[in-house]
């Protein structure tokens, strides 16, 4: 029911099975995932081999109304040992530094390298992991929070609005006001709804469609570990300037907790982890497009040394189309955060989640929220366009 990722190699573990992990001989991906050093388990009669491993639709093997562990789960389940990420050699933390986010999305690029371009390796994880990547895939949620998005918005808009004067006077954020007022942030909630599935179809590539990857689908700042010597007691350090090419300077990046990976476009892994850990002031003056031109920079030195072609020459990533990925996925990961989260976050519940690493941080920075928010409302206005001018030519 797993498939293991080894140098671009696929291969399927049995149901009842005991292995040894394989030594990679390609140090990128070897560095930027957890040692398993030994795997067992037996499933037998419990879930059957096809079933795929990371889809959230799949259905779940015990009764609806089962209260108890059911027989079948005698002698059943396995184990697995991995490599220890302890401290001091790594390190966890939320929000990052633009050198910590540097190192996150090294790693994440040597990821995504591994099985770009590999139709067969994608369609095998399509069927046994996810056709799409990511628990926050629209498929995969519940159809209330689209439905529902236009209410859950208007309320968040409302509560932020009434709250913005408090907010201000005890120093936790700007005064957004008059972008909480601008008629089409005001309309965000039905904007999004009307728009929510064009861009997930966008998003959501087959197994052999140029630009595929397989996405880790849960990108944030606390499911890596980050190497110590990139450990700072100040994160909101303002001075850091990073250039896109320091990226290959900077030690990688462990990535943890694969259960969300899928079929999908690579930069939705990046939007994610850019909204989910970088405050605001790291994000002005170009800072975020820095971010997303050294994830591009790493994937592209990344896919070259798996095809042994010379660093500098042959593929790139198109930045016209990153850039509109990129677009694509914070649109797609707003619209999941207002229907998931915003539904009942107020300046209170953002307050109380302050210190919490492994909340997204626009959902509990109020500065952070409200720059998503006007940028997210830009790229959506972009695609209202696109959207009209492919309606007009039907």
């Amino acid at each position: 029911m797993s498939i293991f990722l080894s140098d671009g190699e696929v291969s399927s573990s049995s149901s009842s099975s005991s292995s040894n992990s394989k030594e990679e001989s390609r140090t990128g991906l070897r560095d930027t995932i957890p040692k398993c050093y030994h795997a067992a388990y037996d499933l037998e009669g419990l879930v059957r081999e096809s079933s795929p491993a990371t889809d959230v639709r799949a259905p779940s093997p015990f009764p609806a109304t089962a209260t108890a562990p059911p027989p079948s789960l005698q002698r059943k389940g396995g184990h697995i040992l991995l490599q220890s990420l302890s401290t001091p050699s790594r390190f966890q933390s939320s929000p990052l530094t633009p050198r910590q986010s540097l190192s996150c999305l090294r790693s994440l690029a040597e990821f995504h390298a591994a099985s770009l371009g590999n139709a067969p390796l994608l369609t095998l994880a399509s069927r046994r992991l996810s056709p799409a990547g990511g628990s926050y895939h629209l498929r995969f949620r519940n159809p209330e929070e689209v439905r529902r998005i236009e209410e859950s918005w208007e309320g968040f808009r409302r509560r932020f609005w009434e709250g913005m004067d408090d907010i201000v006077k005890q120093g936790r954020g700007r005064d957004w006001k008059r972008l909480l007022e601008k008629e089409g942030v005001a309309n965000l909630g039905r904007r999004m709804r009307d728009m929510a599935e064009w861009v997930s179809d966008r998003l959501t590539p087959g197994a052999e469609e140029d630009g595929a990857v397989l996405v880790h689908g849960d990108f944030k700042a606390m499911n890596v570990f980050l190497p110590s010597e990139l450990q700072t007691h100040s994160p909101d350090v303002t001075t850091t300037i990073i250039e896109p090419h320091d990226i290959h300077a900077i030690p990688p990046a462990i990535l943890i907790d694969f259960s969300c990976v899928g079929i999908g476009h690579p930069l939705s892994d990046v939007a994610m982890h850019i909204a989910h850990a970088l405050p605001p002031h790291h994000l002005q003056n170009g800072g975020e497009d820095r971010l997303v031109e050294a994830y591009l920079l790493a994937l592209e030195r990344a896919v070259r040394g798996r095809r042994g072609e010379k660093k500098d020459s042959s593929w790139t990533f198109p930045r016209e189309e990153a850039r509109r990925q990129y677009r694509l996925a914070c649109v797609d990961y707003a619209r999941f955060i207002m229907g998931r989260f915003w539904r009942t976050a107020s300046p209170e519940t953002f307050e109380n989640k302050r210190g919490s690493g492994n909340t997204t941080l626009i959902n509990r920075d109020v500065d952070a929220a409200m720059a998503f928010v006007e940028k997210v409302d830009g790229y959506l206005e972009m695609f209202e366009k696109e959207r009209e001018r492919e309606c007009g030519k039907e």
